[in-house]
């Protein structure tokens, strides 16, 4: 395992389409946080692109244009299309450790479709990331054996039995894991650092964007991020 610096380059090419997959009890700041990082993108560069979008898997919702996060916030979305694949897909968490029964992440990633969505991703060739505990959502996709990743800190050990995946701990090895096809964070805030990684990492190329990303939400602080 190698620390990366915490402004880091390697994946070359800038994601065009991303999508935040949201559910129904998802954490809201899940959600927010990694959309808000990265639509600011288009408004520092002025550009139209990366085009960000809040999505949501049919059938999984019970709104198909609509999530009620676990605080009661409603989100709209727009409901995937079938065999649709963005750049970059990222799977909210929320709701680890409530119930029975199980809500949010621990529900849906027994769902078919909502885990056909992200082994297709997956599958395809195409980058996938998890904030928080949208690593379960990852794990019943079947594709975190073997990989490196992170997750909230309360759920590490669950998930590493769930996943087969060897799992830093965010508060005392890595906040953000690159393992090359997934990215993955810590707990909820750390969706900011993740998006902010993707940011310095795949904008190599235009070296003050991340500052002026940075600058806008007035957000300094560098988390530790693990290469591997």
């Amino acid at each position: 395992m190698n620390l990366a610096p915490r402004e880091a380059d390697g994946h070359p090419t800038p994601p065009k389409t991303i999508h935040v997959l949201a559910f129904d009890d998802n954490d809201e700041l899940d959600v927010i946080a990694p959309y808000e990082v990265l639509y600011t993108i288009r408004k520092v560069l002025d550009t139209e692109t990366p085009e960000v979008s809040i999505v949501s898997v049919p059938g999984t919702t019970k709104d198909p244009r609509a999530v009620c996060g676990i605080h009661g916030v409603t989100f709209g979305t727009r409901p995937l299309e079938p065999g649709e694949k963005p750049d970059l897909l990222i799977v909210a968490g929320g709701g680890y450790g409530v119930g029975p029964p199980p809500i949010g992440i621990m529900k849906v990633m027994h769902d078919k479709h909502f885990a056909g969505v992200i082994a297709e991703q997956y599958n395809g060739g195409r980058l996938l990331a998890s904030v928080c505990t949208g690593a379960f959502g990852l794990a019943g996709a079947g594709v975190t054996r073997g990989r490196t990743m992170t997750t909230h800190p309360d759920a590490v050990d669950d998930f590493a039995k769930a996943s087969g995946a060897h799992v830093l701990n965010p508060d005392t090895q890595a906040r953000v894991v690159d393992d090359g096809k997934v990215i993955s964070c810590g707990g909820v805030t750390s969706g900011t650092d993740l998006a902010l990684y993707v940011v310095a990492t795949f904008w190599p190329e235009i070296p003050s964007l991340s500052k002026s990303v940075r600058d806008w939400i007035d957000y300094h602080f560098y988390a530790q991020v693990a290469r591997v």
